[in-house]
């Protein structure tokens, strides 16, 4: 099937007339799959109670083994929750940490997280611990030195993105993860931007828990991420909300108790009250799309574009750029001299109809570009003519 950004923009949902660089937010959902979405939808409303006793489980089922299997674990150590913030959450609701133990993490990481460690540290009485990376990073060894260097024998758990929001830096997680277990530490991945993004390999990186989002790079509809947590870990791990499937008579599988999973771990989560699922259903549908259009050439040609982008920009600023080429994937945060965030914001929107975010990262103003197969260099050309004119 055709896979320029042409025939790729005409199987997408979003306005025409909006040049749409923020891809990595929410997300974009083809239309092939939104359509998958509402079926489902419809089927629940066609036949509520037996979709909701059992044709549930079973296309969790399926979703869980598409899934495991495009990211190279076993469907039995994933859940499906609404978002990372909610995955990350629910790990924190279980780490064990006494007074004074520590959290090492960046002063990189997403806001909602960052909120959610920093509220439990303070009513347990734990550190989190914010190592300051400085930009621009300059190489993985420097980074990497900075970052341990902020570790010390109180640190139990690492908690850091492997695709940052707010810069769109790849960062160094393989190695993080292999000193993490030399030296006896848990580690807990944000990957939000990963999952068709950049290659993920679960059974190869060996975290103990990782969380990423399906409904961006994915591309499936709104509101679906995965926790994976490794098997040894499952045991003990309790959701935030106990519904059908947490209790005595669920610790041992039992035909009887109709339609659950051999396993605990997917037992306790997968059923919390009654809600509409169907957007976790259509993993196996997304996975099919992106393979159907080569979305590896995709990638690598929204790769290039990324880097022309930014060359072309700093040209025009004479700003640094925060890190080199190859810790990018289709995002990109570019310094920009901006006096008001929120006012630059709006008058992109509305007086050149381009959809970006704008942010503050200590001293610095900049912008976010995402660049997805539906973008074309027309949309660059056009970003980049506005922004001389602003300049």
């Amino acid at each position: 099937m055709k896979n320029d950004s042409q025939s790729l923009r005409l199987l997408f949902n979003l306005d025409p007339d909006i040049v749409f660089l923020n891809h990595g937010s929410y997300g974009a959902c083809p239309k092939p799959v939104f359509k998958a979405y509402q079926q489902y939808q419809k089927d629940l409303e066609r036949h509520p109670v037996q979709f909701m006793q059992e044709t549930v489980y079973e296309l969790l089922e399926r979703s869980r083994a598409a899934l495991g299997a495009y990211i190279n674990c076993d469907k039995e150590d994933i859940i499906y929750v609404p978002n990372p913030t909610h995955a990350v959450g629910t790990v924190i609701h279980n780490v064990d940490l006494e007074p004074g133990e520590e959290v090492l993490s960046t002063n990189l990481e997403y806001g909602s997280c960052d909120r959610m460690w920093t509220y439990d540290a303070e009513q347990r009485g734990y550190k989190y611990i914010q190592a300051e990376m400085n930009l621009p990073i300059e190489d993985k060894e420097i980074f990497l030195n900075e970052f341990w260097s902020f570790a010390n024998d109180q640190t139990k758990y690492v908690f850091i993105s492997q695709i940052t929001s707010t810069t769109g830096m790849i960062l160094p997680i393989p190695e993080i993860v292999v000193e993490a277990k030399k030296r006896g530490i848990k580690t807990i991945i944000d990957g939000a931007h990963v999952p068709a993004h950049i290659s993920l390999n679960i059974k190869e990186l060996d975290p103990d828990y990782y969380t990423g989002a399906l409904h961006k790079w994915l591309c499936c509809p709104k509101g679906i991420s995965f926790l994976y947590v490794k098997k040894e870990y499952q045991g003990g791990i309790q959701p935030m909300v106990k519904s059908w499937g947490w209790g005595e008579e669920y610790e041992e599988f039992k035909p009887s108790a109709q339609l659950h999973s051999p396993s605990r771990f997917i037992n306790v989560f997968q059923w919390q009250g009654t809600k509409d699922m169907s957007v976790f259903f259509t993993v196996p549908e997304a996975i099919q799309f992106q393979k159907e259009h080569d979305w590896d050439s995709v990638r690598s040609r929204c790769f290039n574009m990324v880097i022309e982008a930014r060359n072309r920009i700093t040209e025009i600023t004479k700003l640094p750029k925060i890190c080199p080429d190859n810790w990018l994937g289709q995002m990109a945060t570019i310094l920009f001299p901006i006096e008001d965030t929120v006012a630059f914001k709006k008058t992109l929107y509305n007086d050149y109809q381009i959809e970006m975010p704008v942010m503050t990262h200590k001293e610095h103003t900049a912008f976010r570009i995402s660049i997805q197969g539906y973008n074309s260099e027309k949309d660059i050309d056009h970003l980049i003519n506005s922004l001389e004119e602003l300049i």
